[in-house]
């Protein structure tokens, strides 16, 4: 015989753990697989329906963390009806009905591929306000310039630039 008892049992423990580590990559591969379908299926109706494109801002605007076919869901069965949240899966909270209707009536004037820039810009400080900060911390009165710092930080956190929903 060429393989003894031991070498026989390592060779069939090594090809038990190969197998079982194909497996682990097939039902991987099956998952991303299906998880790509949802997101390219989300993509696909965010491009050709406005209202879902908005439903998809609103909540974006409310979670922004959350991305479209992966933390959710937006259906639009019946042209007639409106877009709705189907599915949620994100940590965070889902967002109740009437922070969506809120949201929708936010980012409703926005044009399409404007979104965060025009809600940063509706609350942005003026550039009269900007030109005088900078103007008197050239002077050595930084105070105003890192106010006005601040509110802009705070405003790109609030509306990040994203790609999410188009």
């Amino acid at each position: 015989m060429i393989f003894d008892e031991g070498t026989l049992g390592i060779f069939t423990f090594i090809l038990l753990g190969v197998c079982v580590w194909i497996f682990i990559l097939w039902q991987n591969t099956r998952r991303i697989h299906t998880q790509l379908q949802h997101v390219a299926q989300q993509q696909s109706l965010l491009r050709h329906d406005d209202s879902a494109r908005d439903l998809c801002r609103a909540v974006h605007l409310l979670q922004p963390t959350a991305h479209a076919g992966v933390d959710y869901v937006i259906r639009h069965d019946n042209p007639g009806d409106a877009p709705y949240l189907a599915e949620w899966h994100a940590a965070a909270p889902q967002p109740t009905r009437e922070q969506l209707l809120h949201a929708l009536a936010k980012v409703s004037y926005v044009e399409p591929g404007k979104n965060y820039a025009s809600l940063r810009q509706a609350e942005y400080p003026s550039v009269g306000d900007q030109l005088d900060a900078a103007y008197k911390a050239r002077q050595g009165n930084d105070a105003q310039q890192a106010a006005i710092d601040v509110l802009i930080h705070q405003v790109k956190e609030k509306y990040p630039k994203s790609v999410e929903c188009l």
